[in-house]
């Protein structure tokens, strides 16, 4: 079971294993219940866009605002499965409230990243448009149809 606190921002868990996905589907129910919708969105989902072949994004969630994940209360190694963040940056789970030893282990599929160092993430769009005007095979079209 899946319990989440509106008043301190927590999804509290009762196991030792659970996935993304699952806290994203349980967040929906949780939302349409009872006017739930008045706390606003506990998760943003990107992802799982179909690239044909079988091929698809991997899905990554995003806790907002102050929503943190509050591990069942014991000590145990809590696993969580799936691409889970924290909208901004930071750790998706808090402690426990009382005093236990909770290990958290991530898995997550292999996937694409892009890392920034200057503010943005791959070449600009005028770099872009500047590499295929050099194509030779684009520059023989865009001379059949009028382009420079």
């Amino acid at each position: 079971m899946v319990i989440f606190d509106p008043a301190t921002r927590r999804i509290i868990l009762d196991s030792a294993s659970v996935t993304a996905t699952e806290l994203y589907s349980r967040s929906c129910d949780w939302l349409v219940e009872s006017d739930n919708i008045k706390y606003g969105s506990v998760f943003r989902q990107v992802g799982s866009d179909d690239l044909g072949s079988g091929i698809s994004i991997p899905p990554y969630f995003f806790l907002q605002g102050a929503w943190r994940i509050r591990p069942m209360e014991a000590s145990h190694t809590l696993t969580i499965t799936g691409n889970l963040f924290v909208d901004g940056g930071g750790d998706p789970v808090v402690s426990t409230l009382g005093n236990y030893n909770v290990l958290v282990k991530s898995v997550v599929a292999v996937q694409a990243q892009g890392i920034s160092t200057s503010g943005t993430i791959g070449p600009s769009v005028e770099e872009i448009v500047a590499a295929i005007m050099a194509s030779p095979k684009l520059l023989t079209v865009s001379k059949f149809i009028g382009l420079k």
